[in-house]
């Protein structure tokens, strides 16, 4: 084979991997004892489903998690002489960073049983680095009486988001109705948001404002809808049937 027809195979090889990286996300943050000093060289996995991807603190207790695929984790929290600590209920976005700032652990009580330590991860509505886009995940509204109805559900999350009496009609800051748009998967949706039940929906993105270049020309907001993948309505089932 001439160096010619190698060349394209060889920068095939290498782009797949790339391409596999895209729309990844991943997990970043960073570990302290109940002094507030930092945990050094803990160990922290993220697992999802049979996956499992793990890495370790540094000096400053400073740890990155990537790249992930987009989906809901369990993360845990790992040191000798320290209490387990798991978060469960995790959310990774595509092209995103979820931060976990000042995860604590406790010193493990010798004398006591042995005990892993977990919560249920809560996002911040707001994101610090985006303030015109809000980020609400499936166990935030599963208890909301609005859930049923997701354009309700929405209103309920933003003064700057409005819906018509008697419609599933948005209004974001005052634009016309028809200026917003749903995405669903990365997929426009025209008209008003249908065929996507509740119990399906894992977060709702909105935006009232500095859209991504990615959403086009639109002049109003927008409503990104992920849905839950078919391990998370396996998780989901199975957690009722316990």
């Amino acid at each position: 084979m001439t160096n010619e027809r190698f060349l394209p195979i060889l920068a095939l090889l290498l782009a797949t991997p790339l391409a596999q990286a895209q729309n990844h996300g991943s997990i970043q943050g960073n570990l302290i004892d109940e002094s507030g000093t930092p945990v050094e060289f803990a160990a922290v996995t993220a697992e999802r489903g049979g996956d499992r991807y793990g890495t370790t603190t540094d000096e400053q207790g400073r740890f990155t998690l990537k790249p992930l695929p987009p989906g809901i984790y369990t993360v845990r929290f790992a040191f000798t002489g320290m209490q387990t600590r798991e978060l469960t209920d995790v959310l990774v976005n595509p092209d995103k960073i979820t931060l976990l700032r000042n995860e604590r652990m406790s010193a493990m009580n010798m004398l006591g049983p042995i005990a892993v330590e977990a919560r249920r991860w809560e996002p911040p509505l707001i994101d610090p680095e985006e303030p015109s886009k809000l980020t609400i995940v499936a166990s935030q509204f599963e208890d909301n009486p609005q859930r049923k109805n997701p354009a309700a559900l929405i209103a309920t999350t933003s003064p700057d988001i409005y819906k018509a009496p008697g419609s599933d009609e948005l209004y974001f800051r005052g634009s016309r109705s028809d200026a917003m748009v749903y995405f669903v998967d990365g997929v426009k949706v025209s008209g008003r948001l249908s065929g996507v039940p509740p119990a399906g929906i894992a977060s709702i993105t909105m935006y009232t404002g500095g859209l991504p270049a990615k959403y086009g020309d639109v002049t109003g907001g927008v409503v990104a809808i992920e849905t839950k993948s078919y391990f998370d309505l396996y998780m989901q089932e199975r957690s009722r049937q316990h």
